[in-house]
């Protein structure tokens, strides 16, 4: 999964941008001109020619006034011992760049522990504090779930997927996060958005995606049921698909068996490797098999 990429799309949206302010920093989003904001997509590299590639850099200004300034947001998916040294580096080189004064924020999604430690950056001497620098963190790994999705905001929705969720509340949860979303004031588009942040987190399985659908037809009034069904169909189908191609995959498997006698684990993850039309059509072609000799061949015939 291209975890940098995700998060960039997101926060690319404005509503969503200005949203993931107000939900984490709102002391910042009360001086940020959220009329006035330019994505600056030109590629970036490091001191030493490395490609920039978890970062998000925006020019915008001060609320009331003509100053403008960049916020540049890094998203880390994986521990980063030199996190601090790394987000000097960067504000350097975009001060340097765009001759505007830089807010930091690094956005952890990682799950192993915060980096909080590495927030003021100093280089000390004995008579004097050479460097001082911080910058904000947002470590979404320490956060639990479940209180920022009693908000209809759409960055707290989206990024709650990779906070602490309790796994028993999981489904309950994902439900929670649909009503909430529905509510929403944002446009239908920034809604899909979210909806497929939140979802590519966290995936529903086949009968979890039918247990959702079941509870998003108890809604009540109409119009609420509809807007929330508007937004769960395509990944409660999406999980739908998978529960049923899994099944589909475990009956088959189960029929060799009983036909062929036990089976290589080989045979068994190329017949698990198999679209979901190829699954139907061994479905067919087994009770014509032999011996495993006549599921090797058809599987090496029908694998590509």
């Amino acid at each position: 999964m291209n975890h940098d990429a995700l998060f960039k799309m997101l926060l690319k949206a404005p509503t969503i941008l200005r949203g993931f302010f107000e939900a984490f920093l709102p002391e910042v989003a009360r001086f940020i001109d959220f009329g006035v904001l330019e994505f600056i997509d030109k590629e970036r590299y490091t001191i030493d020619g490395r490609k920039r590639t978890g970062d998000l850099l925006v020019k915008t200004r001060f609320k009331g006034e003509a100053a403008g300034f960049l916020i540049h947001l890094e998203h880390q998916a994986q521990p980063e011992p030199d996190l601090g040294r790394r987000m000097l580096e960067y504000l350097v080189l975009d001060w340097r760049d765009f001759k505007m004064p830089v807010y930091p924020i690094a956005v952890l999604s990682h799950r192993e522990g915060t980096s909080t430690s590495q927030s003021p950056l100093r280089l000390e001497f004995p008579n004097k504090c050479i460097l001082h620098f911080e910058f904000d963190i947002i470590d979404l790994g320490s956060m639990q779930a479940e209180l920022h999705l009693k908000t209809a905001n759409p960055a707290a929705l989206a990024l709650a997927a990779r906070m602490k969720i309790d796994a028993k509340k999981r489904l309950s949860l994902t439900r929670d996060f649909f009503i909430q979303l529905s509510e929403s004031s944002i446009d239908l588009h920034d809604k899909l958005l979210v909806a497929g942040f939140f979802s590519a987190y966290q995936r529903l399985s086949g009968s979890e995606a039918l247990q959702l659908e079941r509870e998003m037809s108890k809604l009540s009034p109409d119009m609420a049921r509809e807007k929330v069904i508007e937004l769960t169909n395509p990944f409660i189908q999406l999980g739908v698909r998978r529960g049923r191609k899994q099944g589909e995959i475990e009956l088959v498997l189960r029929l060799l068996k009983r036909r062929l006698g036990s089976l290589t684990a080989s045979q068994k993850n190329a017949v698990r490797r198999l679209k979901h039309s190829r699954v139907e059509m061994l479905g067919e072609a087994l009770l014509e098999f032999a011996s495993g000799g006549d599921l090797d061949r058809w599987l090496n015939a029908h694998s590509t």
